[in-house]
């Protein structure tokens, strides 16, 4: 292989070759006065932007999973069908909870929970009666994805369940997989839903 065009490129300059050292004094160098040499800025600034890029990067993506799914729990927004499918959801969750449908107090928290989102009384029939039968979680799941709020059932289940038992949280899992929910929505729901 030949180096000709390396040559042509470079020149043919004169310079030390192996085993010489460098002349620095044979060069015409700008002299330095003992002061010491200029920490360039450009390193300094470059330290600095970058730490603020991670943090603004960091706060953005925060606050990015907290709104990423926005969801207003309004029952005076919702049809008659979303509606009693969010009923339907809160009594699910009473029964899979601790205590179960027979704790007349958790119906009652879940009917003044259900009443500051907006339920009517016609809407909160269902859990007045103590023999109420929930309808089955593949219902609800089917339900919810037709009307695509399984979103909507995941935050009214989390509301009304509102410990942080193991069986209810063992629920809460069972219910989004079966929601079809992921993991991102999930987790923005249980931040601005957890009780």
């Amino acid at each position: 292989m030949s180096v000709e065009w390396l040559w042509r490129l470079a020149g043919r300059q004169a310079g030390p070759r192996d085993g010489q050292g460098l002349n620095l004094e044979a060069l015409d160098l700008p002299a330095m006065d003992g002061a010491a040499a200029p920490t360039p800025t450009s390193t300094r600034r470059d330290g600095v932007e970058a730490t603020l890029a991670l943090k603004v990067l960091s706060a953005h993506l925060a606050n990015f999973r907290q709104v990423s799914f926005p969801l207003t729990l309004d029952f005076r927004s919702f049809s008659a069908e979303e509606a009693a499918l969010a009923v339907d959801a809160a009594a699910l969750a009473l029964e899979a909870d601790e205590g179960g449908w027979a704790d007349a107090t958790r119906r009652e928290r879940a009917r003044e929970t259900l009443t500051r989102l907006g339920a009517s009384p016609s809407h909160l029939a269902p859990l007045e009666h103590d023999t109420a039968a929930p309808v089955s979680i593949g219902a609800l799941a089917d339900t919810a994805r037709r009307l695509d709020k399984a979103a909507h059932a995941y935050a009214v289940s989390l509301l009304v369940i509102g410990q942080r038992s193991a069986v209810a949280q063992a629920y809460l899992t069972y219910l989004a997989a079966r929601l079809g929910l992921t993991a991102n929505v999930v987790g923005s729901l249980n931040r601005r839903f957890r009780a």
